[in-house]
């Protein structure tokens, strides 16, 4: 199978591996296409789930959030397409879905009150937020998601 970026991810294998290639990041490469190609569409699932972008679809029957209309970037210039930003944050999210899951099971479910691992302990409260947190996605993708409602933490400056 090959990834077609906006139909099946928003980065396709070719764009992903010049992606890491110039950052020469040899576990991409090193993967099998058939890995990166599904390491992409585990990427765009993860984004498509937890990402509640600005502006609109630009068709309501296409298959992913992307493209999407009355989008502007920090210059107001008008973003047409996929921007390079949702393709990087794809990339760099599929590059870890090659080795461990974007979004295992939490048994916990909010903060843990009391955890101790060798002579470290650390402590939580019960309603703390599940799940992971990837700052070098959330800063590519600022400025493209909303702050309202659930969403990849973003934070505006």
């Amino acid at each position: 199978m090959t990834v077609v970026a906006g139909v099946d991810a928003y980065a396709d294998r070719t764009e992903a591996d010049a992606y890491f290639a110039v950052r020469v990041v040899t576990a991409w490469s090193d993967s099998t296409e058939a890995a990166r190609d599904a390491a992409l569409i585990r990427a765009t699932a993860w984004l498509e789930g937890r990402c509640r972008w600005v502006g609109r679809l630009v068709d309501p029957v296409q298959p992913l959030a992307w493209p999407r209309a009355g989008v502007r970037d920090a210059e107001d210039r008008v973003i047409d397409g996929i921007p390079d930003r949702v393709k990087a944050a794809c990339a760099e999210l599929a590059l870890i879905a090659l080795s461990e899951e974007l979004a295992p099971p939490v048994e916990r479910g909010g903060r843990v009150l009391s955890e101790r691992v060798g002579s470290v302990e650390v402590s939580y409260a019960a309603d703390a937020p599940a799940g992971r947190a990837f700052p070098a996605v959330d800063a590519l993708l600022r400025g493209l998601v909303r702050s309202d409602g659930p969403s990849v933490p973003v934070r505006r400056a």
